[in-house]
């Protein structure tokens, strides 16, 4: 049976401001009054301005309510391991890492992390075709010193695909195809992947031959729908993805990680409740009916 989860940032995540501003202690109350027994929780926003919190409260909010933490999202505002600066670099390294030993203190498992993110500092600008070789290489130093301290907690890492933008008219890491031949020299049992079928929507590419490329080293899902060209992190059935082949594809490569639901209230025409009972009642139908196209 799929370990289904709801990810925490849709119950803090502030449409108007643009980031997770919601207490996440309160956050697991809501996932659980939604009916969830798993959750994604995120490693920024209140509570992390200086980094991890105290791990017990939140021990405490999951235990209570029968919430497992199956995962947690590395910071990814303010970080970015391909960074062209090796001291911004290793500052990023040092705050995956961390959240890496918070989870383990609440005993979860994966944490999802961006493999890429925006220059922070002024310089050499946005990934180039001149750059972008040295900005993988940079992810993959920075990674692999993530996996010692992956085998020192006994958790592992899920790398995000990441799309392209406006901004970034390339980027590092685009595809299950890239992310495959990047983690080649990495213990499978540390490093996989998270696919969020939303940014294989944004590059144009079929989420189902991306999750059967992706196969034995995929960890975990972001699961979202949208239909245009922004990260809309809408509930299936509200965009243009097809669930049936999905499915199919996840049951061809017999994937047992988290099927986490990461989707937000900022394009949804109700409330944060309203996605959240829309969520439950999809997960409950995926439960009895298996995946499939919501209508």
């Amino acid at each position: 049976m799929p370990n289904y989860s709801v990810a925490i940032s849709l119950f803090l995540y502030d449409a108007v401001h643009g980031q997770n501003v919601g207490n996440q202690i309160e956050a697991i109350r809501s996932v659980a009054a939604a009916r969830y027994v798993e959750t994604e929780l995120m490693a920024e926003g209140v509570g992390w301005e200086k980094g991890p919190p105290d791990p017990k409260p939140y021990r405490d909010a999951l235990e209570e309510h029968g919430i497992y933490p199956h995962s947690i999202h590395a910071p990814y505002q303010a970080i970015n391991l391909a960074s062209f600066d090796d001291a911004e670099r290793r500052n990023s390294v040092d705050q995956v890492a961390d959240t890496m030993r918070f989870l383990a203190k609440l005993g979860g498992r994966t944490v999802v992390v961006h493999p890429s993110g925006r220059p922070l500092t002024p310089g050499p600008g946005f990934y180039t075709l001149e750059n972008i070789g040295i900005a993988t290489e940079n992810a993959h130093r920075s990674i692999s010193e993530l996996v010692r301290v992956a085998e020192e907690e006994g958790v592992r890492m899920a790398l995000e695909n990441l799309p392209a933008t406006k901004e970034t008219l390339i980027r590092p890491l685009e595809t299950m195809r890239e992310l495959r031949y990047f983690m080649a020299d990495l213990p499978p049992e540390y490093v996989g992947i998270c696919h969020d079928i939303g940014h294989s929507r944004l590059s144009g590419l079929d989420i189902a031959e991306e999750a059967r490329i992706a196969s034995e080293r995929l960890y975990a899902l972001h699961i979202q729908d949208g239909s245009t060209d922004s990260d809309d992190h809408l509930p299936p059935g509200h965009g243009i993805l097809d669930f049936d082949s999905y499915s199919k594809a996840l049951a061809d490569i017999e994937f047992d990680g988290a099927w986490t639901m990461e989707v937000l209230a900022k394009n949804h025409p109700g409330t944060i409740e309203d996605v959240a009972i829309e969520l439950a009642n999809i997960r409950d139908r995926w439960d009895t009916d298996g995946m499939g196209n919501v209508s």
